[in-house]
C-alpha cells in the first residue's frame, strides 16, 4: 500500500497555484444573469446593494471537490455581500432532488448535467445554468481496479463488470465513451451501480472487476486497498469534460431575476478562487464535507470554469446524442440562452 509521500508524489500533479487576480467582485456574471441589470439601492454606507426579491436560498450540493466553488462563496462572504443568505444542503447526486427543484423547496442544485439535460429532453421540466461548476482534470475520474488485479488493459475488461455510481448517467457516460476510445464495446461490459464509498469494498473482495472513481474517493481507495488506474478518462472525446453546473429552473430564474443573478455572480467569484487558490480549496473541502485534511492534500482537483460556455457544454449534450443516450439531438441554448424568448 503506497505510503503518503508516495501519494503526494503521484497525485500532485494539480496546475501550480497562481496568485489571484484582485477585483474579482467585478466578474462578469454569468447564466441567469445575461440580460438582467442588477438595480441598486443606496445603504447609507456608500456602497450599496443589490435590491433582491429573495434573500433566504436553499443550494444542494454534492459533498466533493465539484461543489468548492459554492463552499469558497459561502467561505469568503460572497453570497453574504450580495444580500443572500446561503443554506447548503448535502446530496447524493443532482437526480435526487429535482423533483425539490420544480417545487421550489430548493432553489439551486449543483448536479450533473447530463441529468437536467435527459430531464429536459424528455419534458420533466425547464432548467438554466447559473453558473458552470466543474470539468475533468487529468487524475481526477479514472476507471481503478484492486492491487494485484490480472487485468492490466481496457481491453480485458470485456465481459468484465464494472461499478458506476449510476446508471444512465455522466458516470456510464465517460465510461462508455472511454471503451469505446480503446476498442471495446460497451455493450460487452457489465455495469452496476453502488454509491462511490462502497466501491473500495466491492473491489477489495472481487465483486466487481474494476470501478470508476472520482475524487476524493479516488485517492482514498488507493489509501484504502492500493487500487491501480487502470485508464484515465481525461482523454479523447472526454478531455477537460464538462461534469455539473448550477442549475435553478427556468421560471424560478423569471421569477427573481435579480436573485437569480446576483447567486450568479457570486458562485462566478467562488469559481474563480477555486480556479486559482489550491489551499483555498483544501480549507473549504475540509470545512464542508466530510475530506479530512490528508486526502484533501493529495488528491487531484478538476478544473472551475468561470463563466458559463454553451459551445463547452453543449459537448455534454452531443456526447449523451451519440452514445444513444438521448434518441434526438438537444441544443444547450435551450438551458444557458436568454430567458423569457
Amino acid at each position: 500500500m503506497p505510503n503518503l509521500s508516495q501519494m503526494l508524489a503521484k497525485r500532485h500533479s494539480y496546475r501550480q497555484v497562481a496568485v489571484l487576480i484582485s477585483g474579482l467582485a467585478v466578474l462578469a456574471s454569468a447564466g441567469c444573469a445575461s440580460g438582467m441589470a442588477a438595480t441598486r439601492t443606496g445603504t447609507g454606507t456608500g456602497t450599496g446593494t443589490v435590491s433582491l426579491e429573495k434573500h433566504q436560498l436553499t443550494i444542494a450540493a454534492v459533498p466533493t471537490a465539484s461543489s468548492a466553488g459554492l463552499y469558497i462563496a459561502q467561505q469568503d462572504g460572497f453570497f453574504r455581500q450580495a444580500g443572500l443568505n446561503v443554506k447548503i444542503v448535502s446530496i447524493g447526486s443532482g437526480a435526487d432532488v429535482t423533483a425539490n427543484l420544480l417545487n421550489g423547496s430548493i432553489d439551486v442544485v449543483n448536479g450533473a448535467y447530463a441529468g437536467f439535460i435527459e430531464a429536459q429532453a424528455h419534458g420533466a421540466g425547464r432548467f438554466h445554468v447559473l453558473a458552470d461548476g466543474y470539468a475533468g482534470a487529468p487524475q481526477v475520474d479514472e476507471i481503478v481496479v484492486p492491487a494485484g488485479s490480472r487485468i492490466s488493459t481496457v481491453q480485458q475488461l470485456e465481459h468484465k463488470t464494472i461499478a458506476v455510481n449510476a446508471l444512465a448517467s455522466v458516470a456510464s457516460l465517460l465510461v462508455d465513451s472511454t471503451l469505446e476510445s480503446q476498442d471495446v464495446p460497451p455493450s460487452q461490459v457489465h455495469l452496476v451501480a453502488m454509491p462511490f464509498p462502497a466501491m473500495p469494498g466491492a473491489l477489495k473482495a472481487h465483486r466487481v472487476d474494476a470501478a470508476y472513481l472520482v475524487e476524493p474517493y479516488l485517492s482514498q481507495t488507493e489509501a484504502q486497498i492500493g487500487g491501480e488506474e487502470l485508464i484515465d478518462v481525461d482523454q479523447g472525446a472526454t478531455k477537460d469534460f464538462p461534469i455539473n453546473g448550477y442549475v435553478a429552473t427556468q421560471s424560478w430564474c423569471e421569477r427573481y431575476p435579480q436573485t437569480a443573478a446576483a447567486v450568479a455572480k457570486a458562485l462566478d467569484r467562488g469559481q474563480a478562487v477555486a480556479d486559482t487558490d489550491r489551499p483555498a480549496v483544501e480549507k473549504a473541502l475540509t470545512r464542508f464535507t466530510s475530506i479530512n485534511h490528508r486526502i484533501a492534500a493529495i488528491m487531484s482537483i478538476g478544473n472551475f470554469p468561470t463563466s458559463v460556455d454553451t459551445i463547452h457544454l453543449q459537448r455534454v449534450a452531443d456526447l449523451m446524442f451519440s452514445s444513444g443516450q438521448l434518441k434526438k439531438h438537444f441544443d444547450m441554448a435551450a438551458m444557458t440562452g436568454p430567458l423569457g424568448g
